[in-house]
Order: C-alpha cells, then structure tokens, then sequence
C-alpha cells in the first residue's frame, strides 16, 4: 500500500497573515490541518503550535507516548490512535499555557483535523470546524461533524439544514485546541480501502464551496490529487477568497485487506484531568526540543567501535608478552 499525499495553504485574498498551518509527514502517514483564531498574529502561532508539538510527539517519541501510563486514555484504542489523542491533548494544554503567560497571545486557540494511518485502518481526530471528507466511487461523504453553533443545532433538529447555511453566526465555534486547560476531541478509526481520497481542509474551502462542489472537483481530477488540491484552494479563491484556505488530499493506492477489521465509530474524548497537567508540561517540552539522531562513529575513528576493540587487542598482547617474560626469566 503507498499513501500519495498533496497539501497546500494560501491566504486568500482579503486577510492580512494566513493563520492556517498544515504538516505532512508521510513517513509516519500523519497529516494535520490546523485553522488559528486570535488577535494580532495569535492565531498564526496556535496552529503553528499545533502542529508541530503534535508532529514532534508521534514522529519521536511515539512507543514512549503510548506506554506513558500517567496521561493514559479512558478506553483502549489502536496504537496510532491513542498516540495521537494524547499528543493533541498535550497541544491543547501548551497553546492554552502560551496564551496564559503571554498577554499578546491571550484568547488564541485553533481547530484542528488530523489522520494518522497505521497498516489498513485510519484514524480521523478532529476538534472545531475544519473537515475531513472521503471520495470513492464518485460518492463525497464528510467523516466530521462541525463543532459549531449551526451544527449543533442542525443535529438536535432544532434547525433545518437549509436554516443552519443561513443562520447568523453561524462559523461560532464550539470547541478549539487551546481556549480551555482541557479539550473534548472527537475522534474515530475507520477502514481503508484502495483508491480512496481524503481531502482534509480548513473552513476557508468548506464555509465557502459546498460539498456537491467539492465532490465534483474531485470527479473531474480522475485521481490527480495535485490537481484536487490546487483547484479546490483556486475554487475557494474564485468565491472570494475571503478566509485562509488550507487543504490536504490523500491517495490510498494499492490492495489494502480491511475485510476483518471492525470500525471505531466517533467517539468523544473527555477532558483529561487535572493530575494529568505536570506530566502534559514535561511531553510539552520533550516536543520542544530537537531530536538528537545517532551518528555512528567512522570506522577508522580511534574513539570508534574499531578502534577501542584495536586498542583493546593491543593491551591484551602486551600483558600476554609481559607475564611470559616474567615466568620465563
């Protein structure tokens, strides 16, 4: 199975700074769109913070994250899961501190989709209004629920879907990574399939493109994700541009076995709590700091491997001539 994967960010055409950010790390079949809010640059920074402190998290230290018994999660989930999970929970309480400390970054959060893909199943995590949505056999379905003012009210029935596009203040947001010390995520496992398409994105293409829209951008790409991307980030400019636009798309290419596995249907993650702060900080800064890789000494280094078994060799000899003098003389 190979992972194909395209991402792009643009500011748009009316904002000042793009407070988008996205990370692609298709080594680890990890990828993350985070959509900032906040004055000032703030917005900018939380979902840089994001990003990176939940990419730092998975890509090195991963076994460490999962066996962490300190921050353990409330269920069993697959490994990539829980990593995850705990990682944007630990993004979510270090944008929280940033902004606590720092009154330019005061009010500062960022919603966030993530996907992490371990062997045939995918997790999906999301937090706040962007989206995730899956393409196969020409049929768009949206595998996140907006956590909205709208949403919410369209989905207890109190609003028509129609009524929910047209209510005021609709884009108010319910939940963000980093406005409260603890954060509910929703999050789910699903099966993999070939030719599957993902196409994660900020608000900028969803608040702006509707979805029978989007569908068809990816029908006419014929499986050219490059080509999905770039025209769904031009479609969102050519209706205004009038947000940030940030998009990633996915290529599932391959045979992928998926027949046996059973699917984690959305759940919701509560809120960690409190004693699990200390331990958050210290990930927070394990996440901070760059990762030392192992270089391996040359072979010709005396100080290397080589050259102490030389060294080694030779001391042995002389203690070897040196008793055989002795007991000879």
């Amino acid at each position: 199975m190979i992972i194909k994967s395209s991402g792009k960010t643009d500011i748009g055409l009316v904002r000042e700074i793009n407070e988008d950010s996205i990370r692609l790390l298709p080594d680890k079949n990890l990828f993350i769109v985070c959509d900032g809010m906040g004055g000032h640059n703030a917005g900018e920074v939380a979902s840089a913070t994001a990003c990176d402190t939940i990419g730092s998290l998975y890509a090195n230290f991963f076994d460490r994250l999962l066996s962490d018994e300190s921050i353990h999660l409330p269920r069993v989930f697959p490994p990539s899961t829980d990593v995850l999970t705990k990682a944007v929970r630990i993004a979510n309480h270090t944008i929280y501190k940033r902004a606590s400390s720092d009154p330019s970054l005061s009010g500062m959060g960022t919603t966030i989709v993530a996907v992490a893909i371990e062997k045939n199943i995918m997790t999906v995590l999301h937090v706040g209004d962007s989206r995730v949505y899956r393409y196969h056999n020409n049929k768009l379905t949206p595998l996140t629920i907006d956590h909205s003012w709208a949403a919410e009210l369209e989905q207890s029935e109190q609003i028509t879907p129609e009524e929910a596009k047209n209510l005021v203040n609709r884009n108010v947001i319910t939940r963000a990574l980093g406005v409260k010390d603890s954060v509910e995520i929703d999050v789910a496992a699903r099966k993999i399939f070939e030719d599957d398409i993902y196409i994660l994105c900020s608000d900028g293409l969803c608040g702006f493109v509707d979805d029978p829209d989007i569908k068809q951008v990816a029908k006419d790409s014929k499986g050219d994700i490059e080509k999905i991307t770039g025209d769904l980030v031009k479609m969102a400019n050519d209706r205004g541009g009038l947000d940030n636009v940030s998009i990633i798309t996915l290529k599932i290419v391959g045979g992928v076995d998926s027949s046996d596995l059973q699917e984690l249907a959305t759940v919701t993650v509560d809120g960690e709590p409190t004693e699990y702060y200390e331990a958050e900080e210290q990930w927070a800064l394990s996440a901070a700091e760059p990762v030392q890789e192992a270089v391996e000494e040359p072979e010709d280094n005396p100080g290397g491997g080589k050259g102490r078994l030389l060294a080694f060799a030779f001391i042995t000899i002389v203690i070897i001539v040196v008793f055989y003098l002795i007991f000879k003389g």
